[in-house]
């Protein structure tokens, strides 16, 4: 598959990249001028580290329960247990006691706990990577995290992770390495700019499948629906994915905008007439770039034969949905097909080069698959893609 966005944005990615390490070592100093002393400077997968990028962000975390896990040298801190036992150290694993939401202190490089000075029993959980990736499946929920479960109105949600997490492994493994095998430049971006995800459940009308700026590097993906299978995470893989590598890129927005980010493009109502949305050029923009991701994930896997014929199916009908939703998207700054005036006085040089690539992507898939999708009805979808509305519009046949 031909990934042309790659040699574009690559060079950026890393000067991006360099650009947050520098900030997030800023501010860490400036919290604590002896952290260098605690961690090594020059490793960057500290800095890199999407726990370390939520404490630069919000400052909601101890400092200490994050760097602990990268100290140089033997650190003792006061840690609490969760509401299960648990305790998460990043770049360690997770540790099961029989003390629920209690307070015990951590002996980070022997790798020991201990309650009023007495040394006590505990289980260590190394981190889970996804097999054959670098990838970190978060396998518990954070409390860290919590704050991310919410629903439109910013109400908190009980999301379960760890029994959704057991039954789709196998199917996020098999998923995470045929985009490796299938799309490697897109893998590669992946695997270095969003190094963590979870599997979370709860209904899709209450939070979406996710990622957020202020846990740059993981990836939320909701599994809620049963019919949820292989092409369900090829296609939120290369969307969330997309997202985290998006929000690298633009950490910078100037530079590819000449416009202000936060100008309105849409505005979205209910029937009665009331705004439920506004979205900005940035946002476009960076759905736009997911559309380019999951075109060329789901028409590697397709071309290539990774899937059934019924998992092929789904695929397709998958592009089909993207492709309308591109579209209007594209609309929204210019004819897809024909015009470039807009978008000439929207995009920098460099957004520009990047906005014509997923235009250009766009015409590819279309023509490609036309034929195929000509036919489909795709009246009966709501808002995220549901195979079996799919099936019961546009049936498999025998062929």
């Amino acid at each position: 598959m031909n990934n042309s966005i790659y040699k574009i944005i690559k060079p950026l990615l890393i000067e991006n990249s360099y650009e947050l390490i520098n900030s997030v070592k800023i501010l860490l100093f400036k919290e604590n001028q002896s952290i260098f002393d605690l961690i090594d400077f020059n490793d960057e997968a500290i800095y890199c580290d999407p726990f370390i990028f939520m404490y630069v962000k919000n400052r909601e975390q101890v400092l200490e329960n994050i760097i602990i896990g990268y100290a140089k040298n033997n650190m003792e801190i006061e840690i609490t247990t969760d509401e299960f036992g648990r305790i998460y150290i990043p770049n360690v694993g997770w540790l099961h006691t029989s003390y629920k939401k209690t307070r015990l202190k951590l002996h980070g490089k022997e790798l020991k706990l201990s309650k009023n000075d007495r040394l006590i029993h505990f289980k260590h959980e190394p981190i889970y990577h996804i097999e054959n990736t670098k990838i970190e499946l978060l396998k518990y929920n954070l409390a860290s995290l919590k704050p991310f479960y919410c629903d439109s109105e910013g109400i908190p949600l009980d999301v379960e992770i760890h029994e959704i997490s057991k039954r789709h492994i196998e199917n996020i493994t098999k998923e995470y390495n045929l985009i490796k095998t299938n799309v490697p430049t897109q893998f590669e971006l992946i695997e270095e700019y969003a190094p963590k995800c979870v599997i979370f459940n709860i209904d899709s009308y209450k939070r979406n499948s996710f990622a957020t700026f202020a846990a740059n590097g993981i990836c939320f993906f909701n599994a809620y629906q049963d019919d949820y299978n292989e092409v369900f995470f090829i296609d939120d893989i290369a969307h969330q994915s997309g997202h985290v590598i998006f929000n690298t890129l633009t950490y910078d927005i100037t530079k590819f905008l000449k416009i202000s980010s936060t100008t309105i493009l849409e505005t979205i109502n209910l029937p009665s007439g009331i705004p439920v949305e506004k979205r900005s050029v940035h946002i476009v923009f960076h759905a736009l770039y997911t559309y380019y991701t999951t075109f060329i994930c789901l028409d590697a896997c397709i071309s290539n034969n990774a899937f059934e014929k019924k998992q092929q199916h789904e695929a397709i009908g998958r592009i089909a949905f993207y492709l309308n939703k591109c579209y209007n998207d594209l609309l929204l700054i210019d004819n897809p097909i024909s015009s470039e005036i807009k978008s000439n006085l929207i995009f920098t040089k460099i957004g520009l080069k990047i906005y014509k690539e997923i235009k250009n992507k766009w015409s590819e898939i279309f023509y490609k698959w036309h034929s195929k999708i000509v036919t489909f009805d795709m009246t009966n979808q709501p808002y995220n893609f549901t195979y079996s509305k799919f099936l019961e519009l546009n049936p498999l046949t025998s062929e």
